[in-house]
């Protein structure tokens, strides 16, 4: 099918029943019913991305690069039944459990891969990843960013020793 036409409809089949005259005589037909191009920020910038750059350690970022803007083309097609007989038009389309309009999955814990919280079998759901690799990013994240996070909480809380003259 040519997506640069504006109207292009084809009949995919002849002599189906139609169920307002009762008739054998309908058309089934699709053609493009809309087409849209629109430019925006990829998906990069969401939380899918920065989970599977921070459990990756970049190698996502170096496998899958860092887009900054990008184009998108959308072609919606329409599939309607039209009898000669009766003049009537009727939607012959998949219903949208089917036709595969999904919406973005949702983060959540973990049931299934389950040790502590079910946090790090989340993770591995959402992104796609391998759990032993989110496992392994969240151990060395811990040993990297608690001693620093503590270290700073620290600072900030204690007092200064008085034997060095302190304030």
């Amino acid at each position: 099918m040519n997506l640069n036409a504006t109207n292009e409809q084809n009949i995919i089949e002849r002599d189906i029943h139609c169920p307002f005259c009762q008739g054998n005589k309908a058309l089934l037909i699709s053609g493009l019913a809309a087409k849209s191009s629109s430019i925006l920020l990829p998906p990069a910038f969401g939380l899918k991305y920065w989970l599977c750059l921070i459990f990756t350690f970049g190698i996502h970022a170096i496998t899958h690069g860092l887009p900054w803007i990008e184009k998108k083309r959308r072609y919606e097609f329409a599939t309607y039944g039209f009898c000669p007989q009766c003049g009537k038009k009727y939607d012959a389309g998949a219903p949208n459990a089917v036709s595969g309009k999904n919406e973005q999955p949702k983060f959540y814990k973990s049931l299934r891969q389950k040790k502590v919280l079910g946090v790090c079998g989340g993770i591995a759901e959402y992104t796609g990843l391998s759990i032993k690799l989110v496992r392994l990013g969240m151990v060395l994240f811990g040993l990297a960013v608690m001693p620093a996070i503590f270290y700073v909480v620290a600072g900030l809380i204690l007092d200064y020793s008085p034997e060095h003259g302190g304030q």
